[in-house]
């Protein structure tokens, strides 16, 4: 349609002057000799997805097919057809999972993503859709995993491994992610031999989409085997009797074992001081009461907790990182170097840790529960259209939105107004009205992109951390007149069209924080989108 228009407009200035019919003459001739000429797309952008990693796994639909670029580029051979693809959309193995990570738009407004899949046997373009704000045409937003409930056994249950060795078949060794869930994530080790006898707990469960099958997140209860800590099949691990050290490693060092409330053990420390005499105490009794020198308390706190660090165990309260109780101090205090004490940990709950968003000098930024930015901002029109100006603010971006949505006869108008014939010039200062919209959208974002923190209630959270676990937070929809098509770029023959963006925003810094303590502050760069990368 905005091609008919444009050629319209050229048709009605060919007589305007001598100097306007010669120009438009030879731009006719240069169009006559490439009539016959069959035209291709272009690509006016390209760039990497920002999305977070695992946001960007998706599946083939099986109604697009898979080129070695968009495929209405001049030079796009197929990769893959749709009956392939089709076939790799229904596959049982985890190896066939795709990953997008490159996203382009041509002039046709046409979205391509660049996609490989896991193994790397196919690579290419495919189209998806006219929007980016998600997966469309032949992709689909896909989960690899999905996370599983723990069963009485696997929450209570202590495991080895059933056959440690080398081999890379999701049951021998351990994995950082389930194995072909997440691109290019693979194994945390490479032999288990050396773990033949390492108990581990289960803390995590998760079933893989293609295959179904079950795997588990292991950790050892023994910390100086932590390198191990990983997932695993569920069928390679063997469940062995619940048993409780008596013998520590040296004479020399009371083996303190870490239990649940419920007697399962969870890890295991050993620790000593430069006093230690096999058979003494730890500690020192004064009277009836036991107590620990100020150095073995410390230290021992110190151990025990970072022992615990990831295990939803404390000593005490309702904290991570928690001080000895009176009652743990006298068991330690009594045991005796060359023996082993039992120290039961309590649970911790998940706390949540909700985003307080600012902009980078800390400007608390506005959350807009609505599509588009505010609806009480408004630009200033000098047309309409309709031979009127706006006297009340109609056009605020809610209005723009339904009207364009609608293509209701305000919009028709506006239209016209913001693009009459050549050579008059819009009465609208198109300038103002665009940046009117866009300083809003840096003061807000969409109270659906808020993200949510979660960890130990009570264990604290740095800066740092925060910034690197945030992440989606974008401004509401906004509104944005861009000029497209015509000559020269766009100053002849080129029209006015409506578009709407989103800002991306992304963490600069943080306050440190607590987990379960409410909100913490995080300050965000604002990602203002080119003109060619609009949302629709």
């Amino acid at each position: 349609m905005g091609d008919i228009h444009m050629k319209s407009n050229l048709k009605r200035t060919l007589f305007t002057s001598v100097a306007a019919l010669g120009f438009f003459a030879a731009v006719g001739a240069f169009n006559g000799q490439n009539a016959s000429a069959k035209t291709y797309a272009k690509v006016t952008s390209n760039q990497p997805l920002a999305m977070n990693a695992a946001d960007r796994n998706v599946n083939f639909t099986g109604t697009k097919a898979l080129y070695s670029k968009a495929g209405t580029l001049k030079g796009a051979r197929l990769v893959a057809g749709t009956s392939t693809l089709s076939n790799l959309a229904t596959s049982n193995s985890s190896q066939d999972n795709v990953r997008a990570y490159r996203v382009a738009r041509t002039n046709r407004g046409s979205i391509y993503y660049k996609v490989v899949t896991f193994d790397g046997q196919y690579r290419g373009w495919i189209y998806g859709g006219t929007s980016n704000s998600d997966f469309g045409g032949g992709l689909v937003q896909y989960a690899t995993a999905k996370s599983a409930g723990l069963t009485t056994d696997q929450q209570t249950g202590t495991f080895k491994i059933a056959n440690p060795g080398t081999a890379n078949d999701g049951k021998t060794v351990t994995y950082k992610q389930p194995a072909w869930t997440q691109y290019k994530i693979g194994r945390q080790i490479t032999d288990s031999s050396a773990y033949a006898n390492t108990t581990f707990k289960i803390d995590q469960a998760a079933t893989r989409t293609r295959e179904g099958d079950t795997w588990v997140h292991i950790s050892a209860t023994d910390s100086s085997k932590s390198a191990a800590n990983g997932w695993i099949l569920y069928s390679g691990l063997t469940k062995v009797a619940s048993t409780t050290p008596t013998t520590p490693t040296t004479n020399k060092s009371v083996q303190i074992i870490l239990t649940d409330p419920n007697g399962n053990q969870l890890r295991t420390i050993s620790y000593t001081n430069a006093n230690a005499v096999q058979g003494n105490t730890l500690g020192s009794v004064n009277g009836n009461t036991w107590s620990l020198a100020p150095n073995d308390a410390s230290s021992i706190t110190t151990q025990i907790n970072q022992a615990l660090a990831g295990t939803g165990y404390a000593l005490s309260g309702t904290m991570a990182n928690g001080p000895l109780t009176p009652d743990q101090v006298s068991a330690l205090a009594q045991s005796k170097f060359g023996s082993s004490v039992t120290i039961k940990t309590v649970s911790l709950g998940q706390g949540t840790l909700t985003i307080n968003p600012q902009d980078i000098y800390g400007n608390s930024l506005l959350s807009q529960g609505a599509n588009t930015i505010s609806q009480s901002v408004n630009a200033s029109y000098k047309d309409l259209g309709n031979g009127k100006t706006d006297p009340s603010g109609i056009l605020n971006s809610g209005s723009l939105y339904n009207f364009q949505k609608a293509n209701s006869a305000e919009y028709q108008n506006l239209m016209k107004a913001m693009n009459p014939n050549w050579p008059t010039q819009t009465k609208n200062d198109v300038n103002a009205i665009n940046t009117t919209y866009l300083n809003e959208a840096k003061k807000e974002y969409a109270a659906t992109s808020l993200p949510v923190l979660h960890g130990i209630n009570g264990e604290k959270v740095s800066g740092s951390t925060i910034t690197g676990q945030v992440a989606g937070l974008k401004s509401p929809l906004y509104p944005q007149f861009v000029k497209e098509g015509g000559f020269l770029w766009g100053l002849v023959g080129g029209q006015y069209v409506l578009r709407w963006y989103q800002i991306s925003y992304t963490p600069a810094s943080a306050d440190d924080a607590t987990y379960g303590s409410g909100s913490v502050n995080v300050r965000f760069n604002a990602n203002v989108p080119s003109s060619s990368n609009y949302v629709q």
